[in-house]
């Protein structure tokens, strides 16, 4: 029976840390961002994130965020929080949910810890944004 289900792969979407000036705070600050990169529109998408990891032998753990978006047009992207410089000595993972086509995806990203830096930066979606792709 288990080889009769069918787990579907998530191709040509992406979560992304952009590093962009903000003008709230006057300077360059890091957002995670859902990017769309197939040829269907996402619907019902649903965007949990946490940092955690190890620090001094203690095992730490971010807040937990939750995100809701209806849709998300093929080709496009959609900012989903501010990153707080503090928590990238760990790991940040995104657990990304949403239904394509009446077809239900689910992946995990992961940015590992010291991973987002101005140093790793890469010009993302056609030189909109310019940041790190997750793994």
């Amino acid at each position: 029976m288990k080889k009769d289900i069918i787990i579907p792969v998530v191709k040509d979407v992406f979560m992304a840390a952009v590093y962009e000036w903000n003008e709230e705070f006057a300077s360059h600050a890091w957002y995670a961002y859902i990017i769309n990169k197939s040829e269907l529109p996402l619907e019902a998408i649903m965007i949990i994130s946490q940092a955690e990891g190890m620090i001094d032998a203690e095992l730490r753990k971010s807040t937990l965020f939750r995100h809701a978006f209806p849709r998300l047009e093929a080709g496009a992207s959609i900012k989903v929080e501010l990153l707080d410089e503090n928590i990238f000595q760990l790991d940040n993972r995104f657990m990304v949910t949403f239904f394509s086509e009446g077809t239900l995806f689910d992946k995990n990203y992961i940015f590992p810890a010291n991973t987002i830096s101005v140093d790793n930066v890469i010009d993302l979606d056609n030189n909109k944004h310019q940041g790190i792709l997750s793994q």
